[in-house]
């Protein structure tokens, strides 16, 4: 009976994979990835992972220059963009309800997330001076975080509607000028 226990228990955990190592071969465009670690990696453009279905992507700390919708996965629910080198703009036109977003410690100067929400959207530290985010009167978000963009204005904030929108607000540095 334990044998059989430990039989089913095994045949479970193989179907939740987690990769740390990147090797494309590896991945198996019919499983679902739950975490896929890219994090260090030295990569200075975005892989495309948009065969993939993953839940949860670290991409972190790379040298990543711009990034591209179209090469994100499938099923993407929590997506860790932070230290890179993104300028410009990020925009998201697909209709995604992504959990956790962080594009914090980047150059970014301007977000667009056009359809969808993003319930924790972490992008302190960055050059933001504009975003776009629809407005929900029935669905609301936890976290906003824009700290530390110092070109970013109250204005910029109003639009996105805080604090119908979003519960919490992080924001040390928004200029109250108008």
């Amino acid at each position: 009976m334990k044998k059989l226990i430990s039989l089913i228990i095994f045949i479970l955990l193989s179907s939740c994979k987690t990769y740390t190592k990147f090797n494309s071969n590896e991945l198996s465009q019919s499983d679902t990835i739950y975490y896929l670690d890219l994090s260090n990696r030295n990569l200075k453009t975005q892989p495309d992972l948009s065969k993939f279905t993953i839940i949860e992507l670290n991409i972190s700390k790379n040298r990543i220059a711009a990034f591209d919708e179209n090469k994100l996965p499938k099923g993407i629910q929590k997506l860790n963009f932070s230290s890179n080198r993104i300028s410009k703009k990020v925009i998201f036109n697909n209709v995604r309800n992504l959990e956790l977003v962080n594009f914090s410690n980047n150059k970014i100067e301007s977000f667009y997330y056009t359809d969808g929400i993003v319930k924790n959207l972490n992008l302190s530290n960055n050059k933001l001076v504009s975003m776009q985010m629809p407005l929900y009167d029935d669905v609301r978000a936890d976290t906003l975080n824009v700290a530390n963009n110092k070109q970013l204005k109250t204005s910029e904030i109003n639009n996105i509607g805080f604090p119908r929108f979003y519960k919490n607000l992080i924001n040390y540095s928004i200029s109250t000028k108008n």
